[in-house]
């Protein structure tokens, strides 16, 4: 080969092959820089999976025995529990049990149909065929988490003995504070009783005026009948034959009552009502008495061309109703004492109209209570409810 052609070939080979090399070498630098701050990475993250599923572990451990500790508690419980999702039965516990013996899971919940509600809403009379001393009242309540329902099941029948016994109670020792005023009540009445029946025994006096005693006899005595019977029906109050019935019948039947003796005063009785899907559980003759003793006590402070107004407001478990009359007012040194049995600020009463209301309102559940307003007395009373909707 020409000595040219060679040193031509050689300048070739030096001025392109290092640069390619040059290349190649910075590339794998790059390339092993790269991929050792991948392992390094990598090593990081598998540190951080480690600790991250040691918590997860942790945690998972600690919620199980969470878990195992709520159950544990929820079984312990006396009262039934029951966990639905969209009204199906998931989870229960062995006292639900008790309430629903034939209790699965998967199954549909409800209410059963013997189970007869209580005064209040969410309570229910479980009565024993032929042994009402084992008749149970639960009370029913329900928690609403989205599409999960957690229901609770409790007997509260000793609760509700406890408190008609101590209502008992305390209307015995009302009747023992007012032993005095019994007597003074009866005393009277027997006392003028005993005067007509010794006229008819005067054999000089004639048949016109025996006729009349006997009347006055007769008026004394049914006077005492009554007398006894309120105070009877004071000690012993409680609601017996309990059915579902609409608020607004009741007040509508005590207004019925109460009218004709209002239009015979030229008093106006109006009513305004907002309880049309209201029902209550009650014994319908003794609320609709303890409404009209509180109407007959508007009426008789009421004056010619006055008012009694009742309206009702309507919640979805309560009732208020109020009796408004356009009278005097009550006295401030009786409004303390005014359901207290024998006080009556009237010549003809017996003052045990508004202790009978007051207990047969408590007896179902509610309250009732006396104020003054800028136009005359107004009585407020709460009863609790079923509302339709």
């Amino acid at each position: 080969m020409d000595k040219s052609l060679q040193n031509t070939l050689s300048l070739g080979s030096k001025t392109t092959n290092p640069p390619n090399l040059t290349s190649k070498t910075d590339a794998a630098q790059s390339l092993e820089k790269a991929f050792a701050l991948f392992v390094e990475e990598s090593k990081k993250l598998e540190q951080q999976q480690t600790e991250l599923q040691a918590k997860i572990n942790l945690l998972s451990s600690e919620l199980t025995a969470s878990n195992q500790r709520i159950s544990a508690l929820i079984k312990a419980m006396p009262a039934g529990a029951v966990l639905l999702e969209n009204q199906i039965v998931k989870e229960f516990n062995h006292a639900a049990t008790q309430f629903f013996p034939y209790l699965k899971a998967d199954q549909l919940f409800a209410i059963p149909p013997h189970w007869e509600p209580s005064i209040t809403p969410g309570e229910y009379l479980i009565q024993s065929p032929g042994v009402s001393q084992n008749n149970q009242t639960v009370q029913v309540i329900q928690i609403e988490e989205g599409f999960r329902t957690i229901i609770q099941i409790q007997d509260i029948t000793q609760n509700i003995l406890s408190h008609q016994k101590s209502q008992q109670e305390s209307r015995l020792t009302a009747m023992g504070k007012m032993s005095a005023n019994i007597a003074h009540q009866f005393r009277t009445p027997l006392a003028t009783a005993l005067l007509y029946s010794s006229h008819l025994c005067d054999l000089e006096l004639d048949d016109t005026n025996k006729k009349e005693f006997a009347q006055r006899l007769r008026k004394q005595l049914l006077g005492l009948e009554m007398l006894s019977k309120e105070m009877l029906y004071f000690v012993s109050n409680r609601p017996k034959q309990m059915r579902l019935v609409r608020m607004d019948e009741l007040l509508l039947e005590a207004d019925q009552a109460i009218r004709p003796l209002c239009d015979a005063k030229d008093v106006q009785l109006q009513a305004v009502l907002q309880t049309k899907n209201l029902r209550i559980n009650a014994e319908k003759f003794a609320l609709v008495n303890a409404f009209i003793a509180i109407l007959e006590n508007a009426l008789k402070v009421s004056s010619q061309g006055q008012i009694i107004q009742i309206t009702t407001v309507a919640d979805k478990h309560l009732c208020k109703i109020q009796i408004q009359d356009q009278g005097p007012g009550i006295p401030e040194d009786l409004l303390d004492s005014l359901f207290e049995p024998f006080l009556s600020g009237h010549s003809t009463g017996t003052g045990l109209g508004l202790a009978i209301a007051k207990n047969v309102i408590e007896a179902h559940r509610g309250s009732i209570h006396a104020d003054n307003t800028p136009t005359g007395a107004r009585f407020t009373i709460t009863l609790p409810c079923i509302n339709e909707l």
